[in-house]
């Protein structure tokens, strides 16, 4: 009886974690969205100040929930230069992210 009850409690924790996941990811694909039309504008060309090699201004966005690692991993996938937007629950803050070079000795 006590295993059925930790099974079920399990499986409700495992239910949780998907459903709190699906939620974040539902909520990082409308601010990308969000990020994307307002792009579309112009309303930001003043505000992307940093560009890559080929003088293309990459853009991150980011949830002010997710774990760091996200924000580095994006920051590898795009060559270590963004112009990273993170939504958060005051507003959305834009950071200018010139340079991120794990491997590069100080």
């Amino acid at each position: 009886m006590e295993d059925q009850r930790d099974k079920a409690a399990e499986q409700a924790v495992k239910a949780d974690a998907v459903k709190s996941e699906e939620e974040e990811a539902r909520e990082l694909g409308n601010f990308e969205s969000a990020v994307d039309e307002t792009l579309a504008t112009g309303y930001l060309d003043d505000t992307l100040t940093v560009t890559d090699a080929d003088g293309v201004a990459q853009v991150l966005p980011v949830l002010d929930s997710e774990p760091i690692s996200h924000l580095v991993e994006g920051l590898e996938d795009v060559g270590g230069r963004a112009n990273v937007f993170v939504h958060t629950a005051d507003g959305v803050v834009v950071l200018s992210v010139v340079e991120y070079n794990p491997n590069a000795e100080e």
